[in-house]
């Protein structure tokens, strides 16, 4: 019993150990406890600030700006911040997704033209889809696996599919049901704590 009353009254309140219980409850992905305690204790550079897989490649990070539960690092994914890059809330990304704000300018590939890439909130992207630079995807759009997304759908609410990725079917905006949890988080960090987050960390984005 006693046991119990200090693990909740004092353990629990810990903020390390807090934020941490909180964050398991949307299971991002690839987050475990020593994830989340190398983040806030040994990670000098903060700029990727959401769970990554290890076979996960983020380039240009200072230029990514994500919302709130997003999933964006999972296994073989290519997240390139060349220009600007910009997920909303609730976004999900599958396996091995490639999303660019960026390319190499065709007579001379020493060179980057940089574009503002957007992924709207609660979009998903499936496994093996490629995100183009300057895309502009509206909110809940679904991309099927497989897509090479080459213009934009600003509209959002539709499934895309192909190569070049199409409409191939229109999403009921009044029967979508936003997903909503709890405990919110930017990547690793709290909503309440983000402003600061930011300011100290990521004055480039």
């Amino acid at each position: 019993m006693r046991l119990k009353f200090f693990f909740k009254r004092i353990v629990y309140k810990i903020p390390v150990v807090s934020d941490y219980f909180k964050i398991r409850e949307y299971h991002p992905a690839g987050l475990t406890f020593l994830r989340f305690c190398k983040f806030r204790f040994f990670k000098l550079n903060k700029t990727i600030y959401w769970p990554c897989d290890k076979d996960c490649v983020v380039t240009g990070a200072a230029n990514i700006t994500i919302g709130k539960n997003c999933s964006i690092g999972s296994r073989g994914c290519y997240i390139q911040g060349v220009g600007k890059l910009i997920f909303g809330d609730y976004v999900r990304v599958a396996m091995n997704v490639g999303i660019m704000s960026g390319n190499h300018d065709i007579l001379d590939h020493s060179k980057h033209i940089k574009k503002i890439t957007f992924i709207g909130d609660y979009s998903w992207i499936g496994m093996n889809s490629i995100i183009l630079p300057g895309v502009n995807l509206g909110p809940r759009t679904v991309v099927a696996a497989g897509s090479v997304v080459t213009k934009s759908f600003p509209d959002g609410f539709c499934v895309l599919a192909g190569n070049p990725a199409k409409i191939v079917k229109e999403i009921d905006r009044s029967h979508f049901i936003p997903p909503c949890n709890e405990y919110e988080y930017y990547g690793y960090v709290a909503v309440n704590k983000f402003h600061k987050f930011h300011k100290k960390h990521l004055m480039s984005n």
